[in-house]
């Protein structure tokens, strides 16, 4: 299934949504062609930078670069629309607090595919570990949404609907949680995948409740003349 759009009413454009996908462009037309390896990270590095100093400037950069880069024009696109369809409504509901979200998404995403694959010495980059926790926060916020999805069958293509809950849960295992199990890892970053989306259903339970309260006490607030 390949999502096409969702139905659901953004309340406010989607500035930030916009402009990181514009900055996940402009990196790889422009500036990831002429990068050296040196700017790239894998889990092996990673450790081997922090083992010696935790708190290794560079080994923390990198790892947030990581999150910018991608490895092809398919993966770039994928990830970006990916972005565009479970993160236009987030971003109307968290505010500031939505980009400092999305990086701390990815980095968390980062961290779990670094401690669950300590002996990998591949390269591991892209947006996806940060869109994936964009897309477990969508789940707990908008659960009954609706996702209007491609779905490739053996003679023919069809659109169906399928409401939000399902489908994310549906990517999540289906196409993440099944591949760790069968260890059918294929070059992907599946533990980012489920390291970011675990984070976004978290920080969605915690923040969910939060904002609810905010906007009743907004609106229960008197008129002061």
């Amino acid at each position: 299934m390949f999502p096409l759009f969702d139905i659901n009413r953004r309340r406010t454009f989607p500035f930030w949504t916009i402009a990181i996908i514009i900055i996940n462009v402009v990196v790889y037309i422009f500036v990831q062609p002429y990068l050296p390896d040196s700017y790239y990270i894998s889990p092996q590095k990673f450790l081997a930078m922090t083992s010696v100093n935790p708190l290794d400037i560079n080994a923390w950069w990198l790892l947030f670069l990581s999150m910018w880069f991608h490895g092809s024009l398919y993966h770039l696109l994928s990830n970006m629309w990916f972005l565009y369809i479970f993160g236009d409504n987030l971003e109307s509901d968290l505010g500031k607090f939505y980009v400092p979200f999305y990086l701390i998404g990815g980095m968390v995403a980062g961290l779990t595919h670094i401690f669950m694959m300590p002996n990998s010495a591949d390269f591991f980059i892209g947006a996806s570990g940060a869109i994936s926790a964009v897309m477990g926060a969508y789940l707990v916020f908008y659960p009954r949404a609706r996702i209007a999805s491609l779905v490739f069958l053996v003679f023919f293509i069809t659109i169906i609907e399928l409401p939000a809950w399902f489908w994310l849960l549906f990517w999540f295992f289906q196409g993440n949680v099944l591949p760790t199990l069968l260890n059918s890892m294929d070059y992907v970053a599946y533990w980012a995948h489920i390291g970011g989306f675990v984070f976004g259903v978290v920080f969605g339970l915690i923040a969910l409740p939060l904002i609810r309260r905010e906007k009743s006490q907004r609106y229960d607030a008197p008129y002061r003349w």
